[in-house]
């Protein structure tokens, strides 16, 4: 059986902060904190981050909400 530990040293990988997959070091991005992600792991994570902030933001000026807040007196478990 022929395996060589030098092919596979020279392939320098970690683990993508995001996905938690391999990410090779040579192609690899890094994130806010300096560690390794694959560029569409990051891509994606700041769009949905993005478009979160976006809907709270949206929510806030209309002044909806999903769980209105009723007045305490209106509540029947303080008198």
């Amino acid at each position: 059986m022929n395996f060589s530990f030098s092919r596979a040293e020279n392939k320098r990988t970690t683990r993508c902060s995001i996905c938690g997959n391999f990410v090779a070091l040579e192609t690899s991005n890094t994130d806010e904190q300096g560690s390794a992600v694959h560029e569409e792991c990051y891509v994606g994570r700041t769009v949905a981050l993005f478009a979160a902030q976006q809907a709270a933001r949206r929510d806030r000026e209309s002044g909806s909400s999903l769980f209105p807040l009723e007045p305490i007196s209106a509540t029947p478990f303080c008198r």
